[in-house]
């Protein structure tokens, strides 16, 4: 959902901070440094995808069914406009997270380090509870405001959901260990 993958993107970014933290704490250059770019590659292909997924699939699931603006990208450049505009603010997010947790390294606030992955997580899960029970309906807007639609766990959105959910996992807990070794790595030469 839009609502929980911008500060969800964040997170992530504070996270791998977190985890390349050796690396981090040496590394001089705050945009020259070098997990920086294999952290782009998995912002872009393992993270982005799944809102990106949900987004074009489920356009106002992924909104909390706000609003029906976002259903039908055809012929209308605003709406194409702003799935762009989504997929490049989790990528920016995405990089404040990492560069801010590089730069709070630097600064020997890793303590800040910490708290921002706390407040991102607590952040991504927010509008979950803000609109308890909201998620559980798939359909479109006029589906859901009307009383109809269908239930979470049901085809095809639940397959697509866990399709999408376990790569977003999968690449999330690997590119994980890979920036922790890294970071180890790199910290020690």
């Amino acid at each position: 959902m839009i609502q929980v993958d911008l500060p969800a993107a964040f997170a992530v970014g504070q996270v791998m901070g977190l985890l390349s933290k050796n690396y981090l704490k040496k590394e001089p250059e705050l945009f020259k440094s070098k997990l920086l770019g294999a952290f782009n590659f998995y912002l872009a292909c393992g993270f982005v995808p799944g809102g990106l997924f949900l987004l074009v699939g489920w356009p106002a699931w992924e909104g909390m069914y706000a609003t029906a603006w976002t259903e039908n990208p055809f012929d209308r450049p605003w709406v194409a406009g702003f799935y762009v505009f989504f997929t490049i603010t989790m990528m920016i997010l995405g990089n404040v997270g990492y560069i801010l947790a590089h730069y709070w390294y630097k600064k020997g606030k890793d303590t800040l380090v910490i708290w921002g992955a706390i407040i991102g997580v607590l952040l991504t899960g927010l509008p979950f509870l803000l609109k308890w029970g909201v998620w559980m309906n798939i359909g479109t807007y006029e589906q859901i405001r009307g009383g109809t639609g269908y239930n979470f766990f049901q085809p095809p959105f639940f397959y697509g959901w866990l399709a999408i959910m376990s790569y977003l996992f999968i690449t999330g807990i690997l590119t994980g260990l890979w920036f922790l070794k890294k970071g180890k790595q790199l910290g020690a030469g």
